[in-house]
């Protein structure tokens, strides 16, 4: 199950199976968006809002809603990390 960003749930989200059911399962209502001052994912929100699938097809990812979203635990190496198995992910995707 690969997330609008780019995230495979099951493998990639520490929340998956333990208080997330997905983020396409729970449409963007994860329980993290809540530090963000939100109800919904705001990556989720706005690959919605544009009418998307996910973030490959809008051709901006890495974009700054992604950078807005970085885990604070994640060291500079880590998040890029992240970014480039999301891209990968997407791309897989198609």
């Amino acid at each position: 199950m690969i997330a609008k960003c780019g995230v495979n749930c099951p493998t990639d989200c520490r929340a998956y199976g333990v208080d997330c059911a997905g983020c396409n399962e729970l449409e963007g209502k994860v329980s993290w968006a809540e530090f963000y001052g939100r109800t919904r994912c705001p990556i989720y929100e706005c690959v919605k809002n544009k009418g998307l699938p996910n973030c490959a097809t809008c051709g901006q990812a890495p974009c700054q809603v992604w950078y807005d979203t970085r885990n604070p635990d994640a060291s500079d190496e880590e998040f890029e990390a992240d970014i480039r198995n999301r891209l990968s992910n997407l791309a897989r995707e198609g």
